[in-house]
């Protein structure tokens, strides 16, 4: 199948949702994306703005489509599965829900439709775990599968998610994991972002300049990691100059325990994924 002629839905056009639909309509085009809303209007505004459609009801949308992603909240997935569950068979189901596996959900749609357990051939399971900045092309994307998934299906997800950002496909059992680290890491960064031009405003500089120094300053970081392959520590050590002023900063940021606070953080997030699930 390519995945440019792919008819996609989508349930939910919030920030999320939204963000990653942006990308879909740029790989399948309008015509190939229908989107509904739990507010109509939403759905509409969205549809205007991209050129996809907009249907009136969930079940609408998701009769045509052969790929449809769920982005509503963990705790609207199952009045939504319950409610679209006849119209899934062959089709592929891509939740965004946080903490929720991918087992769960299908326990969800077997109850609905009062089947017996076991592999359902007929529905492909995918679980992502997108963050923010997908809305500026620039997000990290996790995806997984059921151990039955077909791995043809994870690509052509990875396909239609691809202008989003990074797309990586992982075990499912690193999903909340990987919800405490990128998906909820943008908040660290924004915050990162905060206190450091908040610092160059008790300094003297101009506020707006500040915001712009301090998020270029860490987008630079974020690149050069990237894109040299070097170890953080290593490429920390080349800015620190011996006596200079970086090294007196890292110093106080250790004595303030800058290290331990952001992965204090991270496992408060993963822990609070594990209780969502």
């Amino acid at each position: 199948m390519d995945v440019h002629d792919t008819k996609v839905a989508c349930i939910g056009v919030g920030m999320m949702g939204g963000a990653l639909m942006r990308a879909v309509v740029s790989v399948v085009g309008g015509q190939n994306l229908v989107v509904s809303d739990g507010t109509p209007s939403k759905a509409a505004e969205f549809a205007q703005a991209t050129g996809c459609q907009a249907a009136t009801s969930n079940g609408e949308a998701v009769s045509a489509a052969e790929v449809i992603f769920l982005a509503v909240k963990p705790n609207m997935i199952q009045t939504v599965v319950q409610e679209v569950a006849p119209l899934l068979a062959g089709k592929t189901v891509v939740s965004m829900a946080a903490g929720l596996k991918l087992a769960t959900i299908r326990e969800m749609y077997r109850s609905a439709l009062s089947t017996a357990s076991g592999p359902d051939a007929s529905v492909e399971w995918v679980r992502i775990m997108p963050n923010l900045p997908a809305v500026v092309g620039e997000g990290m994307v996790a995806l997984c599968g059921l151990a039955e998934t077909c791995s043809a299906t994870l690509s052509t997800v990875e396909a239609l998610l691809a202008a989003a950002g990074r797309v990586e496909v992982v075990e499912e059992r690193l999903m909340d994991a990987v919800t405490a680290i990128s998906g909820s890491g943008p908040a660290y960064g924004f915050i990162f972002i905060e206190a450091l031009a908040d610092a160059a405003v008790k300094l003297g500089m101009p506020r707006q300049q500040a915001y712009i120094y301090a998020a270029q300053t860490l987008k630079g970081a974020a690149a050069m990691q990237l894109e040299t392959g070097r170890h953080p520590a290593d490429l920390k050590d080349g800015v620190c100059s011996p006596a200079g002023t970086t090294i007196a900063a890292v110093e106080a940021l250790e004595q303030k325990g800058f290290r331990s606070s952001i992965m204090a953080a991270a496992t408060a997030a993963y822990n609070r994924s594990v209780e969502l699930g």
